[in-house]
């Protein structure tokens, strides 16, 4: 029997090297295959710099990569989409800014800090569509592609990735590959136990309250600026659906 393909989209590589060798590990059973878009498409405007369609997005980013390497549609078991959160769902108020800041974006426990009222500006926009983008997809259980309905779900990490593994919100793009390499080596347990520390609801409740109430917690005041990720359900919607 084919193994059939779960397709995780992520913003970089450092979501593959900490989540790949794992899942290829303990769910055998499905091809394991990460599509890095080197970007995030939940902020990305149109080449006409109008907001697109994001269900569009992510069904263009599906098409393509089936496209690339010859699947169809119904190869799919199903779609796993993970965002840094970025602080998109705070008040614009809590996007300050401070002048002597070294770079032109930090962010901290409860804000964003600018260097410029212009970029106050830009961030205020950029979290409003990412805000916007996250809740369409979160109340998206599946895409329809080539007709066929492909289970779909979008994760978190809070701030970002790097802030959940080592604690640093404001990383060198240039160390993360690097930290992320020095990070899996030096982790003691698996992946899914390291970040089930983070996520902020009891581990009790069935999967779907679990997955609606950790958002709803994200988008309450500053919280997607603040260490949390409900990455670790992601491994429960694979045992559920694709074992």
């Amino acid at each position: 029997m084919t193994k059939k393909i779960l397709l995780i989209i992520v913003e970089g590589q450092t979501e593959q090297i900490i989540l790949e060798d794992y899942l290829d590990e303990y769910f055998a059973n499905s091809m394991i295959r990460f599509d890095v878009q080197r970007e995030d498409i939940l902020t990305k405007w149109d080449a006409n710099k109008r907001i697109p369609n994001i269900k569009n997005s992510v069904v263009k980013v599906i098409q393509g990569y089936l496209n690339k390497y010859k699947f169809l549609a119904k190869d799919l078991t199903a779609v796993v989409h993970i965002t840094d959160a970025d602080g998109c769902f705070i008040a614009p108020e809590f996007v300050k800014v401070k002048e002597d800041i070294e770079q032109n974006l930090f962010y901290t426990e409860d804000a964003i800090l600018v260097n410029s009222d212009k970029r106050k500006e830009q961030i205020e926009q950029r979290n409003e569509m990412k805000a916007n983008n996250a809740r369409i997809l979160v109340a998206n259980d599946h895409f329809s592609i080539n007709r066929l309905k492909v289970p779909y779900q979008l994760f978190y990490f809070s701030t970002n990735l790097e802030h959940v593994l080592w604690n640093e919100r404001n990383e060198i793009p240039t160390e993360k590959v690097h930290k992320a390499d020095d990070f899996m080596e030096n982790l003691t347990g698996t992946i899914e136990e390291y970040l089930r520390g983070f996520l902020p609801v009891s581990q009790e409740l069935p999967y779907r309250e679990k997955m609606k109430k950790s958002w709803a917690f994200l988008m309450d005041g500053c919280h997607s600026l603040q260490r949390g990720t409900n990455v670790p359900l992601l491994f429960e919607m694979i045992k559920s659906d694709v074992q």
